[in-house]
């Protein structure tokens, strides 16, 4: 006895992820340290690098605005204005 049906929708499609490829350098005890590591803790490689980086670029993640110049040739009308308000 149903009166009302809901009509069903499409859920949006998802962004696809884009990778990119980062490629450095280790010396060879560094790689043997970061191997023990990862044997001890039960995680690989990849991850264990993926998660420092993370955890330093997590604040940055939405920073979209530039920093905004002042020049010396810029002129300051808004401070003259406020200055003459003030008197």
């Amino acid at each position: 006895m149903t009166l009302y049906r809901r009509k069903r929708t499409r859920r949006a499609k998802r962004k696809k992820i884009r990778y990119r490829k980062i490629a450095f350098k280790l010396t060879d005890g560094q790689k043997k340290a970061l191997e023990r590591y990862c044997r001890i803790h039960s995680t690989t490689p990849v991850r264990f690098i993926k998660a420092l980086v993370n955890n330093k670029v997590e604040r940055y993640r939405n920073y979209d605005h530039e920093p905004s110049y002042v020049t010396e040739n810029q002129l300051t009308l808004f401070e003259a204005e406020s200055s003459e308000c003030k008197k």
